[in-house]
């Protein structure tokens, strides 16, 4: 069976710092998920607060202790996940003041269906995390569509393979916990509802991503318009554009597809980027669909 591919990204890097500070209106999740690594990755951290409050010990602290290294980011489409994961090395780094490397999956973690690879290629997933991380260091591992292995063994279609990945998928979480690897493991969905039971007993935090309210994409056209300094009408009409029969656009509708379109309108056109030609091209489209 072919190898699995794993993306390897280092931290500090000043283009990964750009995406984190442009994920605007989810500065809780930012905020959650930066601490949960820190307390994950930096145990003398802990250790410091533990003898300068309770010197006498703490039983409370053992349910950190004994917790696995695993965040589950889940949440509707277009929504911040996967950008979040790839950019919260940096800002981490930085805080740890020490390298940080990510590695993340393939889209196509599966594989071809074969007896067997699945359980193979989460081994092999883990096993490149181990040999690859430097002694010492500090390591996220990314599963996106973290759904393809997670799956509940309650669910209808589950069948053998699914059932033999997970099982993979919780001993090999377990081992990071056991081992005192400096690891996290961020597993990313759409659809947290169809997580094993065993999966989500196991995550440290769990945080979900909502579709941006009105104030959130408030705050995002003031951003992403903040050379031509819209007016508060300008920005009302944005937002009651971005909103159709009660459903939101996403962050990624309006950061990547209304903008991208946008700034397309505008060269065509030789024209000013503007909120006036953002709102034209958030007129044209709709939201991307629940799932």
């Amino acid at each position: 069976m072919v190898a699995l591919d794993l993306r390897e990204a280092k931290h500090p890097d000043p283009a990964a710092q750009s995406v984190f500070d442009s994920l605007i209106g989810i500065d809780e999740q930012k905020g959650e998920l930066l601490e949960t690594l820190l307390l994950m990755l930096d145990p003398k951290r802990l250790d410091s607060w533990q003898r300068k409050h309770h010197p006498k010990g703490l039983n409370a602290l053992s349910v950190l202790r004994l917790s696995d290294p695993l965040v589950i980011l889940s949440g509707d489409v277009g929504c911040g996940k996967t950008a979040l994961a790839d950019s919260i090395g940096t800002p981490l780094a930085e805080k740890l003041d020490a390298r940080v490397t990510c590695y993340q999956t393939p889209s196509d973690i599966r594989g071809k269906g074969m007896v067997g690879e699945l359980s193979a290629r989460i081994t092999s997933c883990f096993d490149q995390v181990r040999s690859r991380l430097p002694s010492g260091g500090h390591g996220i591992l990314i599963i996106d569509e973290g759904d393809d292995v997670a799956t509940s063994r309650t669910q209808m279609h589950a069948h053998h393979e699914d059932r033999a990945g997970l099982n993979v998928l919780v001993k090999q979480l377990d081992l990071v916990s056991r081992d005192d690897l400096r690891l996290a493991v961020l597993l990313i969905t759409n659809r947290a509802s169809v997580l094993d039971p065993a999966v989500l007993r196991r995550a440290a935090a769990h945080i979900h991503f909502a579709r941006p309210d009105s104030d959130a994409r408030a705050k995002l056209f003031r951003h992403i318009l903040a050379e031509s300094k819209p007016t508060a009408a300008e920005i009302d009409a944005l937002c009651t554009a971005s909103e159709r029969s009660g459903l939101p656009f996403t962050y990624s509708d309006i950061a990547r597809r209304a903008t991208q379109s946008a700034l397309r309108k505008a060269l065509q056109r030789d024209r000013k980027f503007s909120s006036t030609v953002l709102l034209e091209a958030l007129e044209s489209m709709a939201p991307t669909p629940l799932l």
